[in-house]
Order: C-alpha cells, then sequence, then structure tokens
C-alpha cells in the first residue's frame, strides 16, 4: 500500500477536480498535459539527493513503494505508507521551494506555490 503525491509547475493552482483528471492522464501514460518546466527537474534533484529512487540496492530503507515515475512535466511519488508522514512533509516543503503544485490524491487535496492547501 502506498500514499502517492504529485508534483507539477502550473503558474495557477487548480482546483481539486483539475489536478484529479490531471494526475489520472499521467497514470494512464497521457503526456503534453502541461508545460515542462526546469522546476520539475529541478525539485527530482533535490528529492533524490534527501530519498535516492527505489532500487535493488535500497530496497530495504528506501521510503517508496515503487520506483518513481518522472518526465519534463511531473513528478509521481508512491511513498511506502508506514513512511507517508514523514515524506510527504519533506516533500511539500521542496515542491513549495521549488514552486510547484501538488496534489494528494488520496484526499483529493491541492497544495499550490505558498504551501497551503486547498479542497477548492
Amino acid at each position: 500500500m502506498s500514499f502517492d503525491l504529485v508534483f507539477w509547475y502550473q503558474i495557477v493552482a487548480p482546483t481539486s477536480e483539475e489536478a484529479a483528471q490531471i494526475y489520472d492522464q499521467w497514470t494512464d501514460g497521457v503526456t503534453g498535459i502541461v508545460e515542462e518546466s526546469s522546476a520539475v527537474e529541478n525539485f527530482y534533484r533535490a528529492l533524490i539527493s534527501e530519498f535516492p529512487d527505489l532500487s535493488e540496492e535500497n530496497m530495504e530503507e528506501s521510503p517508496w513503494a515503487s520506483p518513481l515515475y518522472v518526465n519534463g512535466e511531473c513528478v509521481i511519488a508512491a511513498i511506502s505508507w508506514s513512511r507517508s508522514s514523514e515524506v510527504s512533509s519533506l516533500l511539500l516543503g521542496l515542491a513549495s521551494m521549488h514552486g510547484l503544485t501538488a496534489y494528494d490524491p488520496q484526499d483529493q487535496v491541492v497544495y499550490g506555490k505558498s504551501g497551503d492547501s486547498s479542497n477548492r
């Protein structure tokens, strides 16, 4: 079981319904949904410096339930449920520092650039 978060660059944070549609498209393999951004790549680099991506060598200590999904548009992180509180707080802070929108599909919460959450 995992706790998923998705991160991308968007000037105006979407509503939770819009974010859910974006997330669903990415998980279906669709790309070209939002513009690619160097902020996503910078966030990913900061993320893996804290928690390297899942590999056979780090399976026991990794917080990831599966490898990170990364493209020029987004990063999707499947966090092991047992580490979700610890890791999600850090990731949401990194996302805010990099000016990214974050979406929690479990609770349908959007985190905008200010770090504030919204259930709009």
